[in-house]
């Protein structure tokens, strides 16, 4: 390997790790979803609506995008597609007509119950090796994301 890096074999590097681990688990996730008609971000984003939904949240693309992580651009383009697929609404907002509320159609909401079950399915398939270190893997995770969050609060500042 090259003189100026630490590890010896790509396979030593945490994040060529987590771009394979990454990739294998968006296959069997692509796979499973292709029935029902839906790719993962456009499950992510329904769910995601979904969920802020019940929980007293008026939902914006921006407020969307917040919450999943996912660039905003990508978001309206999803939205959109959603949308045609009958699965969610926009709905201008009462309070301030430059927003969109975005609503999760019956039959959203619906395919939703229908695909959530296959979804985590797929993680314990997926992660069912590590069953005893699940626990570590989301914390440790969740601090990564977290200390990312961190640093782009710095930057907005």
């Amino acid at each position: 390997m090259n003189e100026k890096s630490r590890f010896n074999v790509p396979k030593e590097r945490p994040g060529f790790l987590m771009w394979k681990v990454t990739g294998a688990w968006q296959r069997l996730i692509t796979k499973k979803l292709s029935p029902f008609n839906l790719t993962h971000v456009q499950f992510i984003l329904l769910s995601a609506n979904e969920f802020l939904s019940a929980h007293g949240e008026n939902v914006t693309q921006k407020k969307l995008s917040d919450f999943t992580g996912t660039n905003i651009m990508m978001v309206s383009d999803v939205v959109r597609t959603l949308q045609t697929k009958g699965l969610i609404i926009r709905s201008k907002n009462p309070s301030d007509k430059r927003e969109m509320i975005l609503s999760t159609t019956e039959q959203g909401t619906q395919k939703v119950k229908d695909v959530l079950p296959i979804v985590e399915a797929v993680d314990e398939e997926f992660f069912g090796n590590i069953n005893n270190e699940q626990e570590t893997l989301v914390a440790m995770l969740s601090s990564l994301l977290e200390s990312e969050r961190e640093k782009d609060q710095i930057k907005l500042k």
